[in-house]
């Protein structure tokens, strides 16, 4: 009996079987309007090694919609879980079980649709030990979301079966008005465009500076409007049709110089297309972290398409919760639901005395209110992204670098007004808001997060203020709070949360940990109580009103689908995107600081513990609250007092739904003390601030987060766009970034890295053979790598990181550490305790690596301990001396027993001559306020320098020998495609037949493809086939002169060091020159093998010579 059945209406639809086996079907489907897609009907075996035909079969059925551009939709029982969270009940899902299936999705491209209904699509029907899972899905290529962005896959009601049919709703794209203006990076390409902006710019009318600055925008603006409807649009896709056409007709005339002449011209205009594309899609697709690898535009595409579907919203839930796809009233909803989301509750109009920690001195308020700089605007526009959206005038901060020189002064203007005024122009502080959804598939607004996209000559102003507020924030926010606070740590206060949770574990005593969720957080800020605030924290009054105006003055449009609804003013809240909001929502929580410390004092809350000091009773991160408490019932009945009136005055409100308290096991009476609070009750761990806030060291299963992160990010169709250096970029920005924080923040297992790092391999080379080891390319480029970092010595080098902390001290992390284990002891002798947290025994055993990269800076001495901190170079005096030295009666000194006025005192340390030769040496700053570490880093790096991550690792990483000549495969002015094919060919790492047969992958011919005379190796490949010879040889006789007679790469490259001091520039072009001719002899090797297609000799040099014009400057 057959296992899987396909139907089709023949009145719409014409099919052809494209691949049958017992697990999927594939047809190739057709309709009456000529529409193409592939359709994959799947049933997957219920047993794990039946089920691997299946990954193969869908790997191979993609491939076939990859060589025709068609669209595939695969869909059916697939019996396999992609993630952990995909089944309930039952036994935990192994991480070995889910891997066949994930890596079948990353080397096939595909992605799953958007799930409604019924998404527990399989249960056992049992109504005691229930199980349900997500077996049931349906996935699609980049073709399918091309065409159908909106898909649904819907689960219908199971009935009498224990599985729910899935059923596919294309939900065809609403039509909505025409987007707004938006600058186009990529429009400075074009001959023209130069003297439009010009024109603009040069309109001036009477009135305020800002209302002429707005007004040449608006210029400006008109009059690209117009000059984009009337310029003639150059078709890429004609004009690379065009030029392969001459290209072809010079292959059969390779001496014509018209036809040679016209390529160069048609050359140009495709590079200059191919790169307003690729300029125009990066702006779009806001990828910042890809900065130096192939041109991606088939990569930016996909992830804009991604965007547009995660943001849009077909379907929205109206204030009745009944659900609606009329474009109309979803605007109409939406623009409702923020207009009373803005409005002003019934606030208190009077205050109880604020009586802040800190106040601003009159230094601080100087600063704030110094003149406005010229060179200050200049180095905020300079340093911003251009890809960043823009506000409602459509101008993004590219525009503003881009013409610079004609708009700072009018821009200088416009801002100084406003400084010395202290009032915005109504239109410049008008604001976009849009929305983004918190989770997948969101229909209630309250799911989506409203980013202001402001103007950015109000993000000037606005950037002014945070650099001037910069100066006085540390020491004006209490270090309970981290973020946004120059010089504080989110990695810090992770572990600080996880030191304090450990002693849940511990028996005795009653302890409590609250992480509270504000409600609408920045959205609900009561303004006047901030501005009192601030008037009570010291404040300028002149300042307070500027800030004043900044966050009163905003009316608002809704973006729908990019279209601006609605228009309407607020009466609260602060806007995300604004850069001012940061700060003010800051100095907000300080309140919250204020009324716990006051709790504390009295006695009426006793923090977790009291005895350490810093006392830490909670922590802020932006809205992420967590008290640490001894749960009383007094003590919870403190803590919602503290959240009423904090809510009551601040405007911001305890989600009680999403707030939880987590007890120690030896905590009596759980549920009354959390219904005394008005919170539920919940179980560590728990995720906070990104990670697992576990009672013990942090296991394989509580970092899935960071596994199934790193999954999302290299599985799938959006990333298959990537070309190998693009892929090698996404690893070192955004994967390692990532995983730098984790292992910063908590203790990755061993396993997980090994994980993490598995998959990142499997995603470089897109799930087939490891040509390089991951080992291998996680060296620098000098010492045979790309530069990628070994998460595992990044986990060495992120443990000396926190010690380099912990020793610098000055952090509310340190200094509380250094309380609770320290005590009296010296860090650089304590012995390893079993009782240390896994953090502190992780710093402990780090400092015979941290000794080594530090140096004492010495003031006085009198923070030094004389015999035990390394102040002698790397070594203590006890480690100098010897053991033999060590006294009791000597413990306690500090080097301050030999320091007088500024000065070594030589007759107190008589030990040995050599010994003082050697302390005289050691310089005394005065001009210090104390005794200080400094990093110095590793031996080669040459001396002091400020701590990075990047020393730090480069401390602690395994090194090997260098490379002789990488610097002429990596240098400037190289395609990184070209780069990394020479790299390959250096490493001998290129898959020629020779190697694919010693991988094992069976090849039926395993002679060379360019002459079929020997058997293909990469020495064969490249310099012994006569085809290959000869090109190297007329390369040589014809630019690198004597470098003929040398048989191998590494000979040439030897050949061309040695003349590089004679001719820098030559041996530019002749580094260039040796890369195009790899790239190009490998490049017509897999034309032959792939596309059946051969270039003569002649055409090869052709193409190594217009590469090499066209990248040389």
């Amino acid at each position: 009996m057959a296992r899987i059945w396909v139907r089709w209406s023949r009145d719409s639809w014409e099919g052809d079987l494209v691949l049958k086996t017992q697990q999927i079907i594939g047809i190739l489907l057709v309709n009456n309007g000529g529409f193409r897609f592939l359709l994959g009907a799947v049933y997957g075996h219920n047993d794990r090694k039946r089920r691997e035909s299946l990954w193969e079969d869908i790997a191979r059925l993609s491939q076939i919609a990859d060589s025709q551009h068609l669209p595939l939709l695969i869909i059916g029982d697939f019996n396999a879980l992609l993630y952990r969270h995909e089944k309930v009940g039952g036994r935990p899902v192994q991480d070995s079980i889910l891997y066949d299936f994930q890596r079948c999705l990353l080397i096939s491209g595909l992605r799953g649709l958007e799930r409604a209904g019924h998404i527990w699509t399989w249960h056992n029907k049992a109504s005691k030990g229930r199980v349900a899972c997500q077996l049931d899905r349906a996935l699609g290529n980049s073709e399918w979301f091309r065409y159908y962005p909106n898909a649904v896959a819907e689960g219908l009601a199971a009935e009498t079966s224990d599985h729910s049919p899935i059923r596919v709703g294309l939900l065809e794209r609403a039509t909505w008005k025409a987007r707004p203006f938006r600058y186009n990076n990529s429009w400075y390409l074009s001959a023209d465009y130069e003297e439009v902006v010009a024109r603009g710019l040069l309109d001036s009318r009477e009135g305020t500076a800002q209302f002429r600055m707005v007004h040449k925008l608006k210029q400006v603006k008109k009059g690209i409007r117009d000059w984009v409807k009337r310029r003639p649009r150059s078709s890429l896709v004609d004009k690379e049709a065009e030029l392969r056409e001459v290209q072809e007709a010079l292959q059969a005339d390779i001496l014509c110089g018209e036809l040679a002449a016209r390529e160069k011209n048609l050359s140009a205009e495709v590079n200059s297309l191919r790169l307003q594309e690729e300029i125009s899609a990066a702006q779009r697709a806001k990828c910042s972290w890809l900065k130096d690898g192939d041109r991606c535009t088939k990569f930016f595409y996909d992830v804009i398409r991604t965007r547009q579907h995660r943001n849009s919203i077909p379907r929205l839930l109206d204030g009745e919760g009944k659900l609606v796809g009329d474009p109309v009233e979803i605007q109409r909803e939406a623009v409702r639901f923020y207009r009373d989301l803005y409005h002003q509750e019934d606030y208190p109009t009077t205050f109880p005395p604020l009586i802040p920690k800190r106040l601003v001195t009159q230094h601080g308020n100087r600063r704030l209110l110094a003149p406005i700089r010229m060179e200050e605007i200049e180095d905020i526009v300079m340093k911003a992204d251009p890809n960043r959206a823009p506000g409602p005038d459509g101008f993004s901060s590219g525009f503003f670098r881009r013409h610079w020189g004609a708009l700072k002064l009018p821009v200088l203007e416009a801002v100084q007004e406003f400084f010395v005024s202290g009032k915005l122009l109504k239109e410049l502080n008008h604001t976009f808001l849009t929305l983004v959804p918190k989770k997948e598939g969101a229909t209630s607004l309250a799911d989506f997060r409203p980013i202001a996209c402001c103007n950015y000559l109000y993000k000037i102003i606005t950037h002014l203020m945070c650099r001037r507020m910069e100066g006085i924030m540390q020491g004006l926010v209490s270090r309970n709070q981290a973020a946004f606070i120059k010089g504080r740590s989110i990695a810090e206060h992770s572990l600080l949360a996880h030191e304090m949770v450990r002693e849940f574990n511990k028996p005795g005593g009653m302890k409590a940990c609250v992480k509270l969720d504000l409600r609408k957080a920045y959205d609900t800020v009561n303004r006047d109580f901030l501005c009192q605030l601030m008037l009570a924290m010291g404040f300028d009054e002149r300042w307070v009103a500027r800030v004043r105006e900044c966050i009163c003055s905003p009316t608002f449009s809704v973006l729908i689908q990019g279209t601006p609804y609605g228009f309407f003013s607020s009466s609260r809240g602060l806007r995300q995107g604004d850069p001012l909001s940061p700060y003010l929502f800051t100095l907000v929580m300080e309140y919250f600081t204020c009324l716990m410390d006051l709790a504390v004092h009295s006695r009426r809350m006793v923090p977790l513990f009291r005895l350490v000091h810093p006392v830490v009773s909670h922590l802020i991160y932006a809205d992420d609250l967590l008290v640490l408490l001894r749960p009383s019932m007094g003590g919870m009945r403190a803590l919602s007092d503290i959240m009423e009136e904090f809510g009551r005055f601040s405007g911001l409100k305890l989600n009680r739904e999403k707030s939880r308290v987590y007890f120690s096991s030896s905590c009596p009476q759980k549920e009354e003390r959390a219904l005394v609070l008005g919170v539920e009750k919940g179980e560590l761990p728990v995720k906070y601030l990104g990670v697992p806030l576990t009672v013990n060291y942090a296991r394989d299963q509580d970092c899935q987060s960071l596994v199934e992160f790193t999954k999302k990010r290299v599985e799938g169709w959006q990333a298959a766009g990537l070309s190998f250096g693009g892929r090698i970029e996404l690893l070192r920005s955004v994967i390692a970034g990532i995983a730098m924080f984790w292992l910063q923040s908590i203790q990755i297992p061993v396993a997980t890295i090994t994980k993490v790092e598995s998959m990142c391999a499997d995603f470089l080379w897109r799930g087939g053979i490891h040509a390089i080891s991951w080992t291998q390319l996680c060296r620098p480029r000098e010492e045979g790598g790309v530069g990628l970092r070994s998460l595992r010595a990044m986990k060495e080098a992120a443990r000396v990181k926190m010690a380099w902390q912990f020793v610098s001290g000055g952090s509310l992390w340190a200094d509380w550490m250094a309380s609770r284990y320290l005590r009296r002891s010296n860090f650089w002798t304590i012995r390893i305790d079993g009782n240390f947290s896994v953090t502190f025994k992780a710093i402990l055993k780090c400092r015979p690596v941290l000794q080594t990269a530090i140096c004492r800076s010495m003031r006085d001495g009198s923070s030094t301990d004389l015999w035990l901190d390394p102040w002698l170079g790397n070594r203590s005096l006890l480690e100098y001396l010897g053991p033999l030295h060590d006294r009791e009666a000597s413990r306690g000194l500090k080097c301050s027993l030999i320091i007088r006025d500024g000065a070594w005192r030589p007759e107190l340390y008589t030990f040995t001559a050599q010994l003082g030769e050697e302390i005289r040496t050691i310089s005394i700053d005065t001009s210090q306020t104390r005794d200080t570490w400094n990093w110095a880093g590793h031996a080669s790096s040459g001396g002091l320098g400020r701590f990075s991550f990047k020393s730090c690792y480069d401390l602690v990483r395994t090194r090997h020998d260098r490379i002789e000549d990488v610097d002429f495969i990596w240098g400037k002015g190289i395609a990184r495609k070209l780069q990394l094919c020479s790299y390959r060919l250096m490493l001998g790492r290129l898959m020629t037949r020779d190697r694919l047969i010693r991988f094992g992958v069976p090849i039926p011919d395993s002679r060379c493809l360019l002459c079929s005379d020997e058997d293909e190796s990469m020495a064969h490949l490249f310099l012994e086939c006569p085809l290959a010879w000869h090109i190297w040889s007329e390369q040589c006789r014809r630019y690198l002169g004597g470098a003929g007679s040398v048989r191998d790469i590494r000979g040439i490259l030897s050949w061309i060091r040695d003349r590089r001091g004679m001719d820098a520039g030559w041996a530019r072009q002749a580094r260039l020159r040796l890369s195009a001719t790899v790239w190009h002899v490998w490049r017509e090797r897999n034309r032959r093998l792939f596309e059946d297609l051969i270039t003569p000799p002649i055409g090869i040099m052709h193409n190594i010579d217009f590469d090499v014009s066209v990248l040389t400057p």
